[in-house]
């Protein structure tokens, strides 16, 4: 009876042979890749500058030019210059005082302030009496003269006519205003004018002042014609 065979082992010798065989390959692989420059020995390329352009050398230019400096000025100071009015050398001349056109009668004299003496017996210190007389260019008595009282006594407006010649206690062309409980004071407030028949103005206005006294409640106020 045949004795059967035992099995090899195997040969170790192929695999090292391998093994040898691709590590040679790869050195050569290797040395190659070294000597010519390729895969992860290739050189490297040098590096590109970047282009700048117009544009963008300009604005480095900008960056890179310092600013010029400023010297700061101070802010300009508005000088108010005060002109001086001129002064009038020339005197003020006087201005003329307008003079009253010449009426045909004006005052005689003054009016008078007397007591009431020559106020009729009917009449007491409450009563307040203008009176007088109108004479023309020969002092003779001018009648039938129209004389105006007019104005304001104690917040009373007097606005009162009479003619000359209807008084005759005054004298031949005398006049006469009767004024009851008026006696006051007052000043520039009653006037009497002597006035035509048309009640054209024969002579001026003018005031008369009055009293709060019974020893002044008859007030004289006589005319004169001067033209």
């Amino acid at each position: 009876m045949a004795t059967p065979r035992r099995p090899e082992p195997p040969n170790k010798s192929g695999f090292l042979g391998v093994f040898i065989l691709v590590g040679i390959m790869g050195g050569l692989a290797w040395l190659a890749m070294l000597i010519f420059g390729w895969g992860p020995y290739q050189p490297e390329e040098p590096e590109k500058m970047p282009t700048v352009t117009a544009t963008e050398d300009r604005l480095i230019a900008l960056i890179s030019t310092p600013s010029p400096s400023r010297t700061p000025t101070a802010n300009p100071t508005m000088t108010l210059t005060q002109t001086s009015t001129p002064t009038n050398t020339q005197v003020p001349t006087e201005t003329p005082t307008p003079t009253l056109e010449l009426r045909p009668f004006i005052l005689s004299g003054e009016p008078e302030a007397i007591n009431d003496a020559m106020i009729p017996p009917t009449l007491g210190c409450d009563w307040l009496v203008i009176a007088g007389q109108v004479w023309d260019l020969q002092d003779a008595p001018v009648t039938g003269l129209t004389l105006h009282l007019f104005g304001e006594l104690d917040v009373y407006i007097i606005d009162r006519f009479t003619l000359s010649g209807f008084a005759e206690a005054y004298g031949e062309s005398g006049y006469e205003f009767r004024l009851e409980n008026l006696v006051v004071d007052s000043e520039e407030s009653l006037f009497i004018q002597l006035v035509d028949t048309n009640g054209l103005p024969l002579s001026h206005p003018y005031p008369i002042q009055t009293y709060a006294d019974c020893q002044k409640n008859l007030i004289l106020v006589n005319f004169k014609q001067v033209r």
